[in-house]
């Protein structure tokens, strides 16, 4: 079964991701804590779907969590009805978020090599989840294990809350 949730980038090419994972530095800016913002790249591993979007995930590096601040969904057909960049609705946003995606559009409008990058990084893995022999194939499958095994297993209640 391949898992079809949308993986990082990193998890499937650790040293390119890492090499090529954009950041953003903020100085000074009225919403944001002064800090180091990385863009963390996830795409969908269906080798069946032509969706041509990533979700950019973004993670402070000194902040005290380690969530997701924004998850930002962007769709490379510009006149496609959901093409982006906004808040993904699905995943939980912080308070951050909106001034995460107002950067993060102003970067996607005026670098054109970022996003044929990003564009790059999708058929990178669209190419490599449709053939069976690719190394991705055995990431996948313990990806899929991984998240097999969590979804067995009991949820704890947490206390005080009812």
């Amino acid at each position: 079964m391949i898992n079809t949730d949308l993986v990082p980038f990193v998890e499937l090419f650790p040293e390119q991701a890492i090499a090529e994972t954009r950041t953003i530095t903020t100085r000074g800016h009225t919403v944001l804590p002064d800090d180091e913002y990385a863009l963390v790249e996830s795409f969908c591993p269906d080798p069946t779907c032509d969706c041509r979007r990533v979700m950019l995930n973004v993670l402070a590096r000194h902040h005290t969590t380690r969530h997701y601040l924004a998850s930002i969904s962007f769709g490379f057909d510009r006149d496609g009805e959901m093409a982006g960049p906004f808040l993904d609705p699905l995943n939980p946003q912080s308070r951050y978020a909106r001034a995460l995606l107002e950067i993060v559009q102003r970067m996607l409008e005026t670098d054109a090599a970022y996003v044929a990058r990003l564009e790059s990084h999708y058929q990178q893995v669209k190419v490599a989840v449709a053939d069976p022999a690719h190394p991705v194939h055995k990431t996948l499958e313990e990806i899929d294990k991984a998240s097999e095994r969590r979804m067995k297993r009991p949820r704890r209640r947490r206390r005080g809350r009812r």
